[in-house]
């Protein structure tokens, strides 16, 4: 297991036990990050992976990478990441948003996901643990026919999704009840319908930390329901089902300073973001921990233990 840092913002490069423990390849990247932070135009975006992305080195079946990049402002650098890789493969995402809006000319944080489920090379994607925009106003830009014919799956974090089109839409939670954490019996149930295609492509994990409660991750935006330990089943179960096969994997959702340039980010920073009392130094210490967990885990996966994930001290 490779791991490397995209230094887009600072909020990895803070986190000294994290960088001592797995020692990554840092790519300084701060000077080009602010003008495609939150949201920008396809073109600009493209320029930027090639500057950033380029001097990543090519993924190979022996050993995947894992690859943190700090806020999930930049969450769209995860359909560069996928972009990279030949081999065919199935998408997990974990999120507290869906990220798919589509019919929008721009490259956003809350559209890359219908990008990446466009590209050849993935199979089916499987998004988990979200609860906010799925089922409001946003409703029209989401990707009904990737929805309807199985090539996007949905698993909510808490509820069940009723209005409008998702009436027609299978979509159970991986809690069982609200109030009560998920396990691994809900989610192998969950899973069942989808287990051969999981056993047939390796895996790519997309995670986003937003997904978990405040005590768990410190992050830009809205923070989802899923505690630290049920993210650990979910990804315990998922490269279970993969037999171990991580295409790869990158994890955002770490809390910085917002820093923009240009008018489109600077938009989006206006509409988008709550706005939220945030201790710097705190977030920090909160999400490396919860960054040091979730490798760990991964860690403990990819050697087939199947030990459950702790926080570590």
């Amino acid at each position: 297991m490779r791991v490397y840092v995209l230094d887009l913002d600072g909020s990895i490069t803070a986190q000294e036990s994290l960088l001592k423990r797995y020692q990554p390849v840092v790519s300084s990247l701060q000077a080009l990050a602010p003008r495609v932070r939150l949201a920008c135009r396809h073109g600009q975006f493209e320029r930027f992976e090639r500057a950033a992305l380029g001097a990543l080195p090519p993924e190979t079946a022996a050993e995947a990478s894992i690859t943190l990049y700090g806020s999930g402002d930049f969450h769209h650098v995860s359909l560069g990441l996928m972009r990279r890789l030949s081999m065919p493969f199935n998408l997990l995402v974990l999120d507290n948003h869906p990220d798919w809006m589509r019919g929008v000319p721009l490259l956003h944080c809350g559209t890359w996901l219908y990008h990446a489920a466009r590209l050849p090379q993935v199979q089916r994607v499987i998004h988990v643990g979200g609860d906010v925009d799925f089922d409001n106003y946003y409703q029209p830009l989401a990707p009904w026919r990737l929805l309807r014919s199985g090539k996007i799956v949905v698993i909510p974090g808490v509820r069940r999704y009723h209005r409008g089109r998702w009436r027609k839409v299978a979509n159970e939670p991986l809690r069982s009840q609200p109030a009560s954490p998920a396990n691994r019996l809900r989610l192998r149930e969950l899973l069942a319908p989808w287990r051969t295609d999981l056993a047939r492509w390796p895996l790519y994990i997309s995670l986003d930390k937003d997904v978990m409660t405040a005590e768990d991750a410190v992050v830009n935006w809205d923070s989802g329901q899923l505690r630290l330990t049920e993210v650990g089943i979910v990804l315990d179960e998922f490269l279970a089902a993969a037999r171990g096969c991580l295409a790869g994997m990158d994890i955002v959702g770490d809390w910085s300073p917002v820093r923009l340039r240009g008018w489109l980010p600077r938009l989006s920073h206006l509409t988008m973001h709550p706005s939220l009392p945030v201790d710097a130094e705190e977030a920090t210490q909160r999400n490396e921990q919860t960054n040091l967990a979730v490798l760990a885990a991964v860690e403990r996966c990819l050697k087939a233990d199947r030990a459950p994930l702790r926080t570590p001290a």
